[in-house]
C-alpha cells in the first residue's frame, strides 16, 4: 500500500492473525479509529491468514522506519550500516526468503528512503546539524519519498514525528543553532508558534506580542490529557487546537510503531 497486490489488506490480516492492533487511519485520532476495526467472523477465517514475513515489512508503503532498523540490525549487526543502497537492494530480497514470487521480493523505493534516514541517524550526527540533511530524514519518516531537488517544508507535525523516531535511535546529540532556526522557521510557516514536546527545545514566539505562549503551555497538559480545547476562539485556543492535532498526528505514528513491534519477531 507488485502492481495489483493489495498490501494494506493483507498487512492488516497478518496483524489481525497475530493478535495485534491495527494502527489507526493517518486521518482519524487513535482513540476514535479503534470502534472501526474489522475482525474476523471465525476463528476458521483466522487459521487461513497468513503470518506476515519479513519481506512484506520492505515493501510495505506503511511500516514504520524503526521497525526496518531493527530487521536489519537483527539480521545483520551493523554491518548493514555501512552498505550502499544498491547492496541493500540486493540482499534483502535473498536473505529474507518468503514463499511469495520473486516478482514480489523487492525493496520498495519509499522503504528504501526510510532504511536510509534511520542510517543517517546510526553513523553521524549531521541530523541534529545540517537543516537539509533533518529535512530530508524528516520526509521518509512521515512516509514520504524525498526530493532533492525541490523544497519540502515539513509541518510542525511532521518534525514532531521525526524527533520522536531520531530519539529511538540517539537521543545524546546537541541539536545545533542551524537546525533550530529551520525547526523554528517551519513551525512559524506553519502557523505554530508554541510547539509542545518533543518540538520543546526551540522558542518560536511571535514578534508582535499578541499571544502569550506561557498561558499556551500552561493549558496544554489538560488539553492534552482530556482532548477538549475550550469554545472561546482566541491566538491562545487556536495554538492549543493545532497543538492537539500535531499531538495526535504523533501518537498515531507511536501506535503504529507498537503494533508493528511483533513483526520483528518474524525475522
Amino acid at each position: 500500500m507488485a502492481e495489483h497486490t493489495d498490501f494494506e489488506k493483507r498487512f492488516h490480516d497478518a496483524l489481525e492473525a497475530i493478535g495485534a492492533v491495527k494502527p489507526a487511519p493517518p486521518d482519524e485520532p487513535a482513540d476514535e479509529a479503534v470502534e472501526g476495526l474489522e475482525v474476523a467472523e471465525s476463528d476458521t477465517e483466522v487459521a487461513k491468514l497468513s503470518t506476515p514475513t519479513a519481506i512484506n515489512l520492505f515493501q510495505h508503503p506503511d511500516i514504520h522506519p524503526v521497525v526496518l532498523d531493527l530487521c536489519l540490525l537483527k539480521k545483520y549487526g551493523p554491518d548493514w550500516l555501512y552498505w550502499e543502497t544498491e547492496t541493500l537492494r540486493h540482499h534483502i530480497p535473498q536473505d529474507f526468503r518468503t514463499s511469495f514470487s520473486d516478482r514480489e521480493s523487492s525493496v520498495s523505493d519509499l522503504n528504501i528512503g526510510k532504511v536510509q534516514a534511520m542510517k543517517v541517524l546510526h553513523y553521524n550526527d549531521t541530523y541534529w546539524q545540517r537543516w537539509e540533511v533533518f529535512n530530508w530524514c524528516t520526509q521518509p519518516f512521515n512516509y514520504l519519498y524525498v526530493d532533492f531537488e525541490i523544497m519540502q517544508p515539513p509541518s510542525a507535525a511532521q518534525m514532531m514525528v521525526s524527533v520522536d523516531t531520531a530519539r529511538h535511535v540517539r537521543s545524546d546529540v546537541e541539536w545545533t543553532d542551524e537546525v533550530k532556526n529551520f525547526i523554528q522557521e517551519a513551525c512559524r510557516f506553519d502557523g505554530v508558534f508554541c510547539p509542545p514536546i518533543p518540538l520543546d527545545f526551540v522558542e518560536v514566539g511571535t514578534k508582535h506580542g499578541l499571544l502569550d505562549c506561557e498561558d499556551v503551555q500552561a493549558r496544554w497538559p489538560d488539553v492534552r490529557k482530556t482532548g477538549r480545547l475550550p469554545p472561546e476562539e482566541t491566538p491562545e485556543n487556536e495554538q492549543l487546537r493545532r497543538n492537539l492535532e500535531s499531538h495526535r498526528y504523533m501518537l498515531r505514528n507511536q501506535d503504529r510503531l507498537q503494533s508493528q513491534m511483533h513483526l520483528v519477531l518474524n525475522v
